[in-house]
Formats: C-alpha cells, sequence, structure tokens
C-alpha cells in the first residue's frame, strides 16, 4: 500500500529523488521496487523487528515472510536499482504501478545519470574521498518499516544485485538524522545488526521511524496474509486485507496530524525524542528525510561506481530501491556532494512539489470553506464533457487514475491520494443528503426518498471521461 521510497541525496540519483521535496513522489521517483517477494526462515534477530516484535512465529507472525525478516536475501528483479511497477510484467492494485509514461518493468538501472542543471553546478556523480565518510539519506511515502542498507558496484562492469552485494558500506557514526530542506537536522536513534544479514555479516539499519500499533495482532483483524492478485482490481479480498494490514499500522490514524497518536509498532524513545518526534505510517507528504553517515572502503578501487539503496519492508512484501552515480576521489578538495550542509542543498534546485498536503483533499477544503451544498460537486465535474458509466467507484476511479497527471479534485498524485478524494466526495455527499433529510418537510423528505436511487449515480468526468461512482 504505497510503502514508496526513495533517495534524494546525494543528488545524482537516476530516480530523480530531490533533497526539497522529501517524500513528495509526483514524479514518480518512488515507483521503482520489488513488488510480493518474501523469505523462508527468519534469521533477523527479535531486537531489531519492527513490526509486532512480540510476535514471534506460527499464524500469527503474519510479517515473518517479509523481506526484513532476512535481511538482504528476498531476490528482487533487475539490476539492483529497482524496476518500473515493481514486477517485470505485471501491475498489482495498492501501488504496484509504473511512473507515468515508463513500461512497467523497466529496469532503474537503465535511467540515464542526471545530467548537468543550468541553475546549478552539476549534480553528479557525487565525489567521495576513498576512506572518508559520505552522507546519504532516503524519504518514504508510506512507512512499511523493517531496514535499509547501502551498496556499491563498480560502474564499469557487469552491475547487478549480486554485485552490489559484495559491496556493502558499513554506517558511520551511532544516530541516523532526520534532515528538513533546509538543512536543518535533528537525531534519529539507529538500530544497526550485522546478524541474520545476506551477505553475511553485511550491516543493515532498521526504519527508524517506528510505525503505529492499532491492532494488538493484525492477525486477529486482517488474517493470514492472502496470495497476491495481478491486475488492477482495488475490491479484491487480497487488496482489502492489504488495505487492512496498513489500518494496524496506522494509515488512517496517522493521515492527520502526520504521526501516532497512540501506541507505536517499538518504543518512540528509541525513535526521535522531544517537539521533533516522527512516527506513522505516512499519508501524508513528509518534507523530511532520513539521513545516515556511510564509511568510503579506504581500500576501495578510484573511479566511477553505482550507489544502490535497498529497503526491505517487514509491514509488506516489498523491497525498494534506488541508484545514484558516485565517483571515489583520493583527495577532499576533489568532493562534491558529500555532505547535505545547507550550503550544499541550497545548490540543488528546487522544482517545486506535485503533491502537497494542501493538495491532498481538495473537495473537504472545498466544502469547508463554502456554504454552496453542491461544492463537492462542482469541484469534480468541472471538466465534465458528456456522460459515461464504464468507470464505476473509488476503486474504478483509481484505477483510471493511474499514470495519469495529477488533475486537483479529481486525480491525486499516487492512488491513496486519488482514494481519498473519492472517499471524501462520497462523504460530501453523505453529509449533503443528511443536511437536506433533516431541513425538508415530510412530503418533501418523502418526494427525495422516490428519486434516492437516481441521486446516487454521480457522473464526474476526468480529461474528457466521465466516472461513475456508486
Amino acid at each position: 500500500c504505497h510503502g514508496h521510497g526513495q533517495i534524494p541525496w546525494p543528488p545524482s540519483t537516476r530516480h530523480g529523488g530531490n533533497i526539497h521535496l522529501g517524500a513528495d513522489c509526483g514524479r514518480g521517483e518512488c515507483y521503482w521496487f520489488s513488488n510480493n517477494v518474501e523469505v523462508g526462515a527468519p534469521t533477523l534477530p527479535t531486537a531489531m523487528r519492527s513490526m509486532e516484535p512480540d510476535v514471534d512465529g506460527g499464524k500469527y507472525d503474519v510479517y515473518r515472510t517479509s523481506p526484513w525478516r532476512a535481511p538482504g536475501k528476498a531476490a528482487v528483479y533487475g539490476s539492483g536499482c529497482g524496476i518500473a511497477g515493481g514486477h517485470p510484467t505485471s501491475t498489482y492494485a495498492n501501488g504496484g504501478t509504473p511512473p507515468k509514461g515508463v513500461v512497467v518493468g523497466t529496469d532503474g538501472f537503465t535511467l540515464p545519470k542526471i545530467a548537468k542543471d543550468a541553475a546549478a553546478a552539476s549534480l553528479g556523480p557525487a565525489k567521495w574521498v576513498r576512506g572518508g565518510v559520505a552522507e546519504v539519506a532516503w524519504a518514504m511515502s508510506a512507512n512499511h518499516a523493517g531496514g535499509y542498507a547501502y551498496r556499491l558496484c563498480k560502474a564499469d562492469g557487469v552491475v547487478n544485485e549480486k554485485c552490489f552485494q559484495k559491496n556493502h558500506l558499513a554506517f558511520a557514526g551511532n544516530t541516523s538524522f532526520v534532515v528538513y530542506p533546509n538543512g536543518t537536522r535533528y537525531p534519529l536513534f539507529r538500530a544497526v545488526t550485522a546478524e541474520g544479514t545476506y551477505p553475511a555479516g553485511s550491516q543493515w539499519a532498521r526504519d527508524g521511524v517506528p510505525p503505529c500499533r492499532e491492532c494488538d495482532k493484525a492477525y486477529d483483524r486482517c488474517g493470514s496474509p492472502l496470495t497476491p492478485v495481478p491486475g488492477l482490481d482495488y475490491g479484491t479480498q487480497w487488496n482489502q486485507q492489504v488495505n487492512c494490514y496498513a489500518e494496524c499500522s496506522g494509515s488512517v490514524a496517522s493521515k492527520v496530524a502526520g504521526h501516532c497518536p497512540g501506541k507505536t509498532q517499538f518504543s518512540p524513545t528509541d525513535a526521535l525524542a522531544g517537539s521533533h518526534a516522527v512516527s506513522g505510517f505516512g499519508k501524508v507528504v513528509w518534507d523530511w528525510s532520513v539521513l545516515d553517515e556511510v564509511a568510503v572502503p579506504a581500500d576501495l578501487a578510484l573511479g566511477d561506481y553505482v550507489l544502490s539503496w535497498r529497503w526491505d519492508c517487514e509491514e509488506s512484501t516489498q523491497v525498494w530501491q534506488n541508484c545514484a552515480d558516485i565517483t571515489v576521489v583520493t583527495t577532499a578538495a576533489e568532493a562534491a556532494w558529500d555532505t547535505a550542509s545547507p550550503a550544499a542543498i541550497a545548490l540543488v534546485p528546487n522544482p517545486g512539489p506535485v503533491s502537497s498536503p494542501a493538495a491532498k483533499d481538495p473537495i473537504a477544503a472545498t466544502t469547508a470553506t463554502t456554504k454552496d451544498p453542491n461544492a463537492a460537486a462542482t469541484a469534480f465535474d468541472k471538466n465534465a464533457a458528456g456522460i459515461n458509466a464504464n468507470v464505476k467507484g473509488c476503486t474504478g476511479w483509481v484505477e483510471f487514475c493511474v499514470g495519469k497527471d495529477v488533475i486537483k479534485g479529481q486525480c491525486g498524485a499516487t492512488e491513496a491520494d486519488t482514494l481519498a478524494m473519492c472517499e471524501a466526495y462520497n462523504q460530501a455527499v453523505a453529509a449533503k443528503a443528511s443536511d437536506s433529510k433533516t431541513t425538508t418537510t415530510a412530503a418533501t423528505a418523502a418526494k427525495s426518498s422516490s428519486t434516492s436511487l437516481g441521486a446516487n449515480v454521480l457522473y464526474l468526468a476526468v480529461s474528457g471521461a466521465a466516472l461513475l461512482l456508486l
């Protein structure tokens, strides 16, 4: 359910992540991953768990085959940079779609190196000093928990997952940081393990942002994991179960405030202390990123490399990946983009967000600021060009918007945004009907009741194609 994540630092990322935008994925930078991949016997130490750590094994442990339970062991598609839509040939509901204009299954490694930008110095490759320390950062659109690692592969050889596995980077320092677009950063507790990881001894860090714990056991509310169903049918039991698991992690509870209102999956004292505490599932566009320091091996050959970030999830059976271009150099004078300092961040062009909290729920905003009872319908229907009943219900609307540009009030930047718009619209219609019922006479109410079936068929248009909500 949109666990999408990306690299916003270094700025030489091939996928388009930008430190100014944090988790914003309106340009498709976070749609590169391996979907529905699992592991066998768990090898992760219990202390490193990120989901229901007190539920270990058996039917109640619904996360036992998730990639994070054996870090690095889950097989992935592509060359180590993710593939578009998460599968070589098939799309799936709940985020298993490619970026707009990209063929599903496209290998992320084939994306071009970042070009020079007229507004700044060349954004890549980043230049790291051999034997030194470099900063890297990732951001998440939704928090599927688990953990992550950074790896290198020489760019002039065969670039694939096997190559990256041979060159895991060790973390430097004792903490991660939450870094904001202006360069302000706050310490974030970092738990690192080299036990039970693959390759043996490789370092992995737990995702330091705890999801919410809205269910004592996800099994009790959602049941045992079902087999994924290919295609974009959002009404399948599997897709509903994916949403159920997400709700147990705070997809609803943390949506408004952007953090958990109550319990978290692991202790918040192991996360970020004080007023800058971070937690939750996401469903809002967090403007911050998670920054780490990594050690550049002193015996690394000089030259060009591809950097691979790999996030093995625990709340979902997904592995998210992005790549960036790195050149290893010998002196600090040659270094570039190795530190996400405020001065360095200021040199990165800010393209502006495609999705933003203000645009998340335009219908709710419209109805909150106007007394027009038809505000919701007006906001959605402004592009109407006719009536067509080909697209039905919220699930049909989400499917229709996949791969389309953001259209305020109609198609969101993500499937979750689009679904939220549809649900808000239906709520507005229901509220309008309720208000109308309480202010009319009994005769008028009876008349309204006799025409309710017709009123429940609402035609909307998106780019000339009308939508039917039932």
